[in-house]
């Protein structure tokens, strides 16, 4: 792709060429690492699951991004196009996946142990006393 701009007489604009610069320099490093992963396409059946899970998200997310700049640069509202419930639908499965990858990592309860806390949590009065508690109770009626 030819990289070399010619702004003609916004040359002169000196905000605006460093705005479409700094565009053009963000293009390329977004080139750049589309390079090197659309050849994994090729190994795709070869990677793990979770690989692959990445690997399709990234390009998801990547790819409808560059259609929400695309859309910003033709003076689009992307906010109003199917775009943007695209990209938050791809999000949303994102954070699932960031779940399902950290399901690993949380820390499990030892059921045995819980229930001796339980247990030594409770309160029973006559235990500390070895008395049985009393079973039958006795009211007074004189306190009418």
């Amino acid at each position: 792709m030819n990289w070399n701009l010619n702004y003609g007489e916004l040359a002169e604009n000196v905000d605006f060429v460093n705005k479409c610069e700094n565009l053009k320099e963000n293009l390329k490093d977004i080139q750049t690492v589309l390079d090197k992963l659309l050849p994994l396409k090729q190994q795709y059946d070869k990677m793990s699951l979770p690989a692959q899970i990445e690997l399709d998200l990234f390009l998801a997310f990547t790819l409808n991004s560059l259609h929400w700049i695309n859309l910003r640069i033709q003076g689009e509202d992307p906010t109003k196009h199917p775009i943007k419930d695209e990209l938050q639908r791809i999000k949303t499965v994102m954070l699932k996946w960031k779940e399902v990858k950290d399901r690993d990592k949380r820390p499990t309860v030892d059921i045995e142990a819980a229930k001796r806390f339980v247990r030594s949590g409770l309160y029973d009065p006559y235990r500390a006393t070895a008395l049985p508690p009393n079973k039958k109770m006795k009211f007074n009626d004189d306190e009418n």
